[in-house]
């Protein structure tokens, strides 16, 4: 462990000396020496930046799967539906609703998706990659037991969004600290419910 510890100390203070390097040499053409002090400050800066959850913002991938998620949060209507389905190379036309109607079932009441008379019945889409780090699926639902183009009363677009950073918690009944096994997103990040409580 001490060996890790040291390693990454020795990798982040290299970073920080190459990004101020960079400013001195190449921004400003200066010629000075670079200072420990601001060596040092720039590693400290490293480590907060590295370890905030912030940086999501950084990534690309994080505006696709936050772009994605508030699909859900339009109107329920046809451009809303041929939108989400669109990430599927599909629209409401396209869609085959044979195979749909064959994955159909009645939903349970304890499910999060039911809501009497509204919503009863339910088909999914399985979760498939859409890229390396984001993961879409589709749920259907409806208030009967065949689904078409008139009928679908809710589409739900589910995505997952792969942020490979290591979260911990830490439990104040073992007093240790505890890795996250978990590195996904879902929608619910941005607050966006699967079902509203319209």
């Amino acid at each position: 462990m001490f060996l890790v510890i040291i390693c990454f100390l020795l990798i982040v203070f290299t970073l920080s000396y190459f990004i101020w390097w960079l400013i001195y040499r190449k921004l400003f053409k200066s010629q000075k020496k670079i200072s420990k002090f601001l060596v040092f400050i720039g590693a400290v800066g490293l480590i907060v930046f590295y370890y905030t959850p912030y940086s999501y913002y950084l990534e690309p991938s994080f505006y696709e799967f936050k772009k994605m998620c508030k699909l859900n949060e339009l109107s329920d209507n046809e451009e809303k539906y041929n939108k989400i389905l669109s990430y599927f190379g599909l629209s409401l036309d396209s869609l085959d609703y044979e195979l749909l109607n064959n994955k159909i079932h009645k939903l349970p009441k304890e499910s999060i998706y039911y809501k009497k008379n509204k919503y009863t019945y339910g088909a999914y889409l399985e979760l498939i990659p859409y890229s390396n780090r984001i993961k879409i699926s589709i749920a259907f639902l409806g208030n009967q037991n065949k689904l078409n183009k008139k009928n679908i009363k809710r589409i739900y677009f589910a995505v997952i969004w792969k942020h490979h950073r290591e979260e911990y918690y830490f439990s104040g009944l073992t007093y240790r600290w505890h890795r996250v096994k978990s590195n996904q997103r879902g929608c619910n990040y941005f607050g966006i419910r699967r079902i509203s409580n319209e």
